[in-house]
């Protein structure tokens, strides 16, 4: 009789990277799918279909084109300029959406003073908007950002809009997965910001684990 591993169960799904050829744990990678003839990022993880897998790295999506079409099994569009530049949109709907999510949870902070609370109570991450002025240079900002609890995204104008708000400059989420894959959709965007804006730069990054940012 064949005894069954007790921690089988636990082990994390692994998928191999089209950009590197590495194998990791999938929660960690970008999945990608073929809509309408064109490759889109499944960030959200719910799209039919066959799939393929991608570090968010810029050296990943700059080495992707082969091993999409390989996966695929025809030619499609997956320029770095191009695959970058799809990846920094995906991101940002994602972004919104989980954004949106957390504050229909009533796990969103929104703004300086609740945001500031939020974070001495331990919240897992905060959202600092790129034109945010002082409150991003603040000690408890400061803080997060040395713990790997900050991250900066979007405008004010742009995300008081989307949170129904005239603006917003910080905001704390206290939802640890919410949090959790907020930080990976920052990291995903940056990679692609850097593909589809610089590909000389990630020739010779290599695979490597992202530094602590």
């Amino acid at each position: 009789m064949q005894t069954r591993d007790p921690n089988s169960a636990r082990r994390k799904p692994e998928r191999t990277c089209v950009g590197c050829g590495q194998r990791d744990d999938a929660p960690g990678m970008l999945r990608l799918v073929v809509a309408d003839a064109e490759i889109a990022f499944d960030l959200a993880g719910g799209a039919f279909g066959r799939g393929a897998h991608l570090h968010p790295r810029p050296a990943c999506v700059e080495g992707a084109a082969r091993g999409l079409a390989r996966a695929f099994g025809h030619s499609v569009d997956t320029a770095p300029t191009s695959l970058g530049q799809r990846l920094v949109e995906a991101c940002e709907r994602r972004v919104a959406g989980l954004l949106l999510a957390a504050h229909r949870l009533r796990a969103l902070e929104v703004g300086a003073d609740a945001a500031v609370q939020a974070m001495g109570r331990g919240a897992p991450l905060v959202v600092v908007a790129a034109d945010a002025g002082a409150i991003a240079r603040s000690s408890a900002v400061a803080r997060c950002v040395a713990d790997g609890r900050a991250i900066a995204w979007s405008s004010k104008d742009a995300l008081g809009a989307l949170l129904g708000e005239a603006s917003v400059a910080i905001c704390a989420v206290r939802h640890p997965g919410i949090a959790a894959e907020l930080k990976k959709m920052r990291e995903a965007a940056d990679a692609g910001l850097a593909a589809a804006t610089d590909t000389s730069k990630a020739k010779g990054a290599g695979c490597r684990s992202p530094e602590a940012r």
